[in-house]
């Protein structure tokens, strides 16, 4: 029977239901971190932990009592262990909602969080043989404030970009902010390589505080540089490439009639892995 831990508890996952007032229902009043594991252990725990950290502060939701690093990392390796993943490669998702109570204004700002997790296929990053088809979102923008770099519950944006992809055909879309930068794509944090430089976006363009991107930017060995991206800049660039802990990273091979290589997206590749494999 596949398990989940809710509050610390580990319980069958069939016999969890949400109450109808729960806030994350309710209003999206609630955040989650998606979390890669390999052979039962949280890959880049430690920026996972200090982003749900922030995200606490952000939200001001009370931090629960056990939220320490060693506490948490446990709890996920157990529920590895108890639904058989502590051999393999697995997601898990870490989803945290304000206690029930009150309308827009919540009664208290305590929390109950709940860890499940889902097998991934492989072991390590693999680079996607074809290079994805990307198209441009236009419908809605993302905004430019603090929320917008939280992994909300609310991410009815992507929901709907995401329709939009899969109506024209693309595998992906690229999202803008309101002042019309490029921020991010639907599936993940993006990069261009225009020549001796990898260009990202600021967070203070709107983009999510990704854990890949994180781990890339301390790299001095890619000369990663945080900049404001404009269409032009897109379609000028030699390489592009999206990042996620799932993924790890995916070559975007076309955006209109621009094409694009992969060389730098397989040395960001072999970096990640190398971590993987530590």
């Amino acid at each position: 029977m596949e398990k989940i831990c809710y509050n610390g508890k580990y319980i069958d996952k069939s016999k969890f239901f949400l109450s109808p007032d729960n806030r994350g229902f309710k209003y999206g009043d609630a955040f989650f971190e998606t979390i890669r594991c390999f052979s039962g252990d949280p890959l880049f725990f430690e920026e996972h932990y200090f982003r749900m950290a922030s995200s606490f502060v952000i939200m001001k939701m009370d931090v629960p009592f056990n939220f320490d690093m060693d506490v948490f990392r446990k709890l996920i390796q157990d529920l590895l262990i108890q639904n058989q993943l502590d051999q393999k490669s697995a997601r898990v998702r870490i989803t945290f909602f304000r206690k029930d109570g009150g309308y827009y204004l919540p009664t208290k700002n305590s929390i109950n969080f709940m860890i499940d997790a889902a097998l991934l296929d492989g072991s390590r990053y693999n680079l996607n043989i074809n290079g994805l088809k990307l198209g441009v979102y236009k419908d809605n923008y993302i905004e430019s404030n603090s929320l917008s770099q939280l992994k909300s519950t609310n991410r009815l944006l992507n929901i709907l970009a995401a329709i939009y992809a899969r109506e024209n055909n693309y595998d992906d879309v690229v999202l803008m902010n309101n002042f019309r930068n490029i921020v991010e794509t639907v599936s993940g944090n993006l990069f261009a390589v225009l020549g001796d430089s990898i260009f990202t976006p600021p967070i203070q363009d709107g983009c999510v505080d990704g854990v890949m991107r994180k781990v890339l930017c301390a790299n001095k060995e890619f000369n990663i540089q945080e900049k404001s991206l404009s269409y032009l800049d897109l379609l000028n660039a030699e390489e592009i490439f999206i990042t996620n802990v799932i993924c790890g990273v995916k070559w975007v091979g076309q955006i209109n009639n621009s094409h694009y290589g992969q060389n730098k997206t397989i040395d960001i590749l072999n970096f990640f892995n190398s971590h993987l494999l530590v």
